[in-house]
C-alpha cells in the first residue's frame, strides 16, 4: 500500500513538467502597427518551452465571400519570433478596421498549441479625433467644431430618406472618418490616386472623406449622403454570386439620397427641352466623360429612380435590388418585378416626362458588368474626386509594386470618376 502511495505521489510531482512541455509559456505576444505602412508581430516564449516551429495566422475583419486569413511560417530565433506584414505590398485597411492574429506552436514531440486570439483596431494617430455617434453611424473628425455635427446630421438624414422612401436600412454599423483636407486623407491610404478627395471601403463599412471646414456644407453634406447611400444599397444588395446593379440605378439611388433635388432638376430642364437624353441602356455602363453630358446622365438617373419609386413604390425597388443581388441579369430582373426591361422602363419614363418615344433597336446591345466603372468590388476601395475648391498640389506619382489582392474578385482599383462632378457643378451654379 505504501509503495502505491509513493508511486502516485511521484506521478503527481511529474504532472507540472508534462503540462509545461505540452503548454509552452508565452511571455509576450504583441502586434505593433506603423500605420499605414506595416504591422510587426512579435512572440516571446519562456526558456525551455521545447518549441521547434511557429506559424502566424492573421486576418482583417471584413465582409468577404471567402476566408481571408493568411498563415505564414516564422523562423524562431532562440525563444523569439518576429514577422512584419508589409502593407506596402498589399494595400492597407482603413482606420477603424479590426484585425486578429494567433500563433500555432509545434513542440519537439509533435504537439501543436494555438495561442489565444488577439485583436487590434487600426487608427490614424496623426490627429486627435473626436467622435459622434447616432444609431449605427459613427463619425470621426478633428478639424472644425461644427463639421462633425453637421455631417452626422447629413448622414442620419440620408439614412432616413433611404428608409422612408425606399424601405432600405443600414444593416451593419458604418464609420465615417472626416479629414481636414484631401491631402491628409490620401496620406492614410496607400496607392490612392492623387486627385482623390474621398474613398469608400465597402468591405469594411468605412468611408474616408477630406472635407475642409469651409466647404463642409456645400460639398461635404451631399458627398456624405451620396457615399453613405452607396454603402447602404451595397449592404442591402450584397452578393457572392456575381450580382451587380446598372450604373444608372446605383447613381440614381445615391443622388436621390442626397435630398434636395433642385440643382439636379435644373440640369434636367434643358435636356427635357432639347430631348437630349442618352438611351437609358447606355447608362448601365460608363457614364459620359464630358461635364455637360455627365450632368445630364446623373440627372436622368435620378429622374428615372424617382419615377420608379413614386409610381411603383419602394417594395418593387427592394425586390429589384434583391433579384440583382441573386445574380439575375438586369433586363430579366426588371421584367420579373415591373413587367418591362430597361428599354420598356425608358419608354414609360419618357411618357411620364412628356417626351416623345424613342426608337428602340430590335436587338439591344447588352452592357456587361465588366464595363461598369462604378461597381462595388470587394477587397478594393473606391474613390471620389476632390472638389476644385479643396484641391491641393498633387504629390509625385508613386510606382508601387504589383499588389496581391486578398479580396474575392480582384478587379483592381476602380475609380468613381464622375461623382464629384455634381457637387462642383452645384457650386458653380450657386456662384453664378
Amino acid at each position: 500500500m505504501k509503495k502505491l502511495i509513493f508511486v502516485l505521489l511521484g506521478l503527481i510531482f511529474l504532472l507540472p513538467t508534462a503540462i509545461t512541455q505540452a503548454q509552452p509559456v508565452v511571455v509576450s505576444n504583441t502586434a505593433v502597427p506603423d500605420y499605414p505602412q506595416s504591422v510587426t508581430f512579435s512572440l516571446e516564449l519562456a526558456e525551455g518551452s521545447n518549441v521547434t516551429d511557429v506559424a502566424l495566422t492573421y486576418a482583417v475583419e471584413q465582409i468577404s465571400c471567402l476566408p481571408a486569413a493568411a498563415s505564414v511560417p516564422v523562423e524562431l530565433d532562440g525563444n523569439r519570433a518576429e514577422w512584419t506584414w508589409e502593407m506596402v505590398r498589399s494595400g492597407n485597411p482603413p482606420p477603424g478596421a479590426k484585425m486578429w492574429w494567433e500563433w500555432t506552436l509545434t513542440t519537439a514531440d509533435g504537439q501543436t498549441i494555438t495561442t489565444p486570439r488577439q485583436e487590434l483596431t487600426f487608427s490614424d494617430d496623426r490627429f486627435n479625433w473626436r467622435t459622434l455617434q447616432e444609431g449605427k453611424i459613427s463619425l470621426h473628425w478633428y478639424e472644425g467644431n461644427e463639421v462633425g455635427p453637421l455631417l452626422l446630421d447629413a448622414a442620419v438624414a440620408g439614412l432616413k430618406t433611404l428608409e422612408n422612401d425606399m424601405g432600405i436600412t443600414l444593416e451593419q454599423p458604418a464609420q465615417l472618418f472626416i479629414y481636414g483636407d484631401s491631402a491628409d486623407m490620401r496620406d492614410a491610404v496607400l496607392y490612392i490616386q492623387d486627385w482623390a478627395g474621398g474613398v469608400a471601403f465597402s468591405e469594411y463599412n468605412v468611408i474616408l472623406i477630406g472635407v475642409p471646414p469651409n466647404i463642409a456644407e456645400s460639398w461635404g453634406v451631399p458627398t456624405v449622403r451620396h457615399e453613405l447611400a452607396h454603402l447602404v444599397v451595397g449592404q442591402y444588395g450584397r452578393s457572392c454570386i456575381g450580382g451587380s446593379r446598372p450604373t444608372w440605378l446605383n447613381e440614381g439611388l445615391a443622388v436621390y439620397a442626397e435630398g434636395d433635388p433642385t440643382d439636379i432638376l435644373q440640369d434636367l430642364e434643358p435636356a427635357l427641352v432639347n430631348n437630349s437624353f442618352d438611351p437609358l441602356r447606355s447608362l448601365s455602363g460608363s457614364f459620359p466623360a464630358h461635364d455637360t453630358a455627365a450632368g445630364i446622365a446623373y440627372a436622368q438617373s435620378y429622374s428615372v429612380v424617382d419615377f420608379m419609386l413614386s409610381e411603383y413604390g419602394p417594395e418593387k425597388m427592394q425586390s429589384l435590388l434583391q433579384l440583382l443581388a441573386q445574380g439575375e441579369e438586369y433586363d430579366a430582373a426588371l421584367e420579373q418585378v415591373y413587367g418591362f426591361n430597361v428599354d420598356g422602363l425608358e419608354l414609360v419614363w419618357r411618357a411620364y416626362m412628356g417626351l416623345p418615344p424613342r426608337d428602340i433597336p430590335a436587338t439591344p446591345t447588352a452592357v456587361l458588368a465588366a464595363n461598369i466603372p462604378t461597381l462595388e468590388p470587394q477587397g478594393v476601395p473606391q474613390t471620389v474626386p476632390t472638389p476644385a475648391a479643396a484641391a491641393t498640389t498633387a504629390a509625385p506619382p508613386a510606382n508601387p509594386p504589383a499588389q496581391t489582392s486578398t479580396g474575392v474578385c480582384g478587379l483592381g482599383l476602380i475609380p468613381l470618376f464622375l461623382i464629384g462632378f455634381i457637387f462642383s457643378h452645384k457650386a458653380k451654379r450657386k456662384k453664378s
